[in-house]
This record gives structure tokens, sequence and C-alpha cells, in this order.
């Protein structure tokens, strides 16, 4: 190993490699970690160990012509974990942690592009034509402070608002759809609390844990998402439920550093009998409280146990049965273009849903099939002319409301049990005395 390759080895461990119990040096598994590892280590390849330039040519199958972007990813992050504040690190300070971690990236990074070169030239027509291109970005001089600047504008939350948490880490991630919140129908109290309570949150009012409950197919996920992403810049953070028993500190740990940007941080599909509370009640409402940029959003198809209803702000979807249906087919009608749609249409459009759904042309009654329904009304001018035509006669037909009570009480049924359907009769009988 020649005196560069030593030079940016010693680097390359000072910040990525610590020593375990046994006195190994342990990296972060993570594969730019693992092929510049790889690179730095390779010798002379025999027979099947890899040369530095198959790590080359990994490395531009992964990154592309982004190696250097990647590359200085890490290194904000190494900051960030570091506790020096993302404001800080485009000052390019020499000293104290924020030195330290600037020179051994600086290092790392001409060290790489210096090896990279010499691969190029000795072994140009082994390399990939993206590989050619693998040193492009990195450092070509001595300007540490320019190089302070490259890193800053790194922030993985600069230019993406929406992050799956694996466990380990926050991944970048695109949503393939994210519905306007004027695409969003009836349930106008859930709406309103959604809306309220993300407002206060971005005032700083407050960030006590929303907890979302509703039936399956009454548009949690989307609404919360769309409601989280509609806020200027906040970042949303999709976890599974799973991180709330396991990786809850790790997680927290990720996102508690960076009170320059606001966290929605969002668990859904939760089996509340399946997750140990316990980090998380000690975390909210416990012995800690989250930052007051992390705002907490779970959602569920059953219940919260009062332990943590009692940690945040509950809101809970209506049954949809028909006159919540009626109400959805109306804002559908007004998002149309009918300012005041004519009653016997709505009924109608409402009645054509529950005999598409008693034909079984879906399994479910919920808003979810409801809009899948009312998309053929749009996309089909002879269904209007056919229903409007209909809305002028002398029989109407409504949505028979027999369906939504027999369907609703069969899915509580197998969500919930008997005896929860036990209960509600006996609610249902007090109340009527």
């Amino acid at each position: 190993m020649n005196r560069v390759e030593e030079n940016v080895s010693a680097a390359f461990r000072a910040l990525f490699a610590r020593p375990d119990g046994d006195g190994n040096l342990v990296f972060p598994d993570r594969e730019i970690i693992r092929l510049i590892r790889g690179l730095l280590n390779a010798g002379s390849a025999s027979g099947s160990a890899a040369a530095p330039v198959d790590y080359l040519n990994a490395l531009a199958e992964k990154f592309g012509g982004g190696f250097a972007d990647a590359l200085y990813r890490e290194f904000f992050d190494l900051f960030i974990a570091g506790k020096i504040p993302a404001g800080s690190i485009a000052e390019g300070g020499r000293s104290g942690r924020a030195g330290f971690l600037l020179d051994n990236a600086f290092d790392l990074s001409c060290g790489l592009r210096d090896l990279i070169g010499e691969i190029l030239r000795t072994a140009s027509r082994r390399l990939s034509p993206e590989a050619k291109t693998l040193a492009d970005g990195l450092p070509a001089g001595n300007d540490v402070g320019t190089f302070a600047e490259t890193v800053a504008k790194h922030d993985r939350f600069r230019d993406c608002r929406t992050f799956r948490f694996d466990g380990d880490r926050l991944l970048e991630t695109e949503l393939a759809s994210v519905k306007p919140l004027s695409s969003f129908y009836g349930f106008s109290g859930v709406r309103a609390i959604l809306a309220d309570h993300l407002g206060d949150f971005r005032r700083g009012i407050v960030n006590v844990p929303l907890l979302i409950q509703s039936l399956p197919g009454y548009g949690k996920t989307s609404m919360t998402v769309s409601y989280a992403l509609a806020g200027g810049d906040d970042v949303l953070v999709l976890a599974p439920p799973e991180a709330l028993s396991s990786s809850w500190e790790k997680l927290y740990s990720l996102l508690a550093p960076r009170s320059d940007r606001r966290f929605i941080l969002f668990f859904d599909d939760i089996e509340p009998d399946a997750i140990d509370w316990y980090m998380f009640r000690t975390h909210v409402g416990g012995a800690f409280n989250p930052a007051k940029h992390i705002l907490v959003i779970l959602a569920s198809n059953y219940q919260f146990p009062a332990s943590i209803l009692s940690r945040g702000r509950s809101v809970a979807f209506p049954v949809f049965d028909e006159l919540r249906c009626i109400e959805m087919v109306e804002d559908f009608l007004r998002d149309f273009g009918l300012k005041r749609p004519p009653e016997n249409l709505v009924s109608l459009l409402a009645a054509d849903y529950t005999e598409s759904f008693g034909q079984k042309k879906f399994t479910e009654l919920s808003p979810r099939t409801l809009m899948r329904h009312l998309l053929i009304y749009t996309r089909s001018r002879e269904k209007r002319r056919l229903l409007a035509d209909m809305s002028s006669g002398d029989v109407i037909t409504k949505p028979d409301p027999t369906l939504f009570y027999e369907f609703n009480i069969n899915l509580m049924r197998t969500l919930y049990g008997d005896a929860y359907i036990d209960r509600l009769r006996e609610e249902k009988l007090r109340n009527m005395k």
C-alpha cells in the first residue's frame, strides 16, 4: 500500500470504523461503505479475488454519476450525528469535533479522487464508461472551505420530503400518488381535526401525537399523507409499526438533532395488541417528550388502549353508512362542477353504488370502493346522461341502509369479535330508554 492509499484508508477508518468487544473494526452495513472498503483493501487480483477496477465498476453500477453526492450525504450525516448543527457545517470550522470530521472527510475525498485517477490510468480498458466519471465532483484542490460548503448542501431532507425508516436508516422514497386535499370527500370533522392539529404543529403550538382510527378502506393513509405534505417543507417519515417496539430510540436519534426541520412521523396499520408500548410510553408523555419539531401520527383499524389514547389527541372516522355515502357523493359532485347537486341525482348515484355492491362488482362498502365506483361516472358521458335523465323521473331510488348495516356489523365482528358487537347493542338499547 502506497502513501496515498495509507492516508485515504486511515481517513476512512477514522470516519466510519469502530472497534467491537473483540478488537475487530466494525463498519456500517451500507453498500457505499462496503464498496469503498473493498476498493481500499483490494490488492492485485488473482483467481476470483476482486481487483480495484471491479469495485469501481460496482460503484458506477450502483451510483452512476452520483457517487460524489452519495459520499457527501454520508459526510453530512456524520456531522449531524456528531451534534454539529446543519447550519454550522458550511462554516468549515477546523477545531473540535467539526474540525476532526471535516479534515478526515476532505482527506478521504481527495484520496479517493487520486486513487480513482490512478486506476483509470492503469486499467482504463477494464472500466465501464460510467466508472470513468466516478471522480467527478470530488475535490480537485486544497480549498477546505469550499468543500465544507459543498457538504452542507447535501442535506438529504433538502430535496426529498418523503422517507421510509428501515429499522436503521432513513431511505428516500417516492410515493406513487398523493391526492390534493380537494379530492377528499365527506368526513369533514376528521379533515378539520387533521388540518387543525397539523396547523398547530407547524406554528409550534403543539406536538402531542395524533391517533387515527377507523374501519379499513376509509382513507386514513392517503388522507394523512396528503395533509402531511400539504404544509410547506415538512418531512414525512413512514415507519413500520414494529419500530414502536424495537427501534424507537434509533429512529428518534436520527430526527432529534435536526431542529432546523419539522418531521411528521407516521406509523400506519398498527395492531395495538401486537405492540410493546413501553418505549413509546416512556418517550411520549412519560419520562421524556418528543422534541417540538417532531409530530407522531398513529393510524389503526383497531381501537388504541387507554394508556396510549391519554398521550395524544384521538380522532375516529364515523362508520360509513348510507348518510356518509350521500355526503361523499354530494362533495364529489360539487368538485365535479355542480355547485348545488340535485338531491335526486345524489340519491341515484348512491343507490347505483349499493346496487353495484349487490351485484358483487366489489367486495366492501367503504369510501375506497365508492371513489372507485364514482370514477365510472367521471369517465362515461353515457352514464352521466342516463343518471341525469333518471333524476327527472317520478321514481327515485335511494341507497339501501340495510346493506350498510349488515356489512358493517359483519366487518366489526370479524375485526373485533362478538363481544364488541354485544357491547354496541347494549349501548344502543340504553340510549333508547
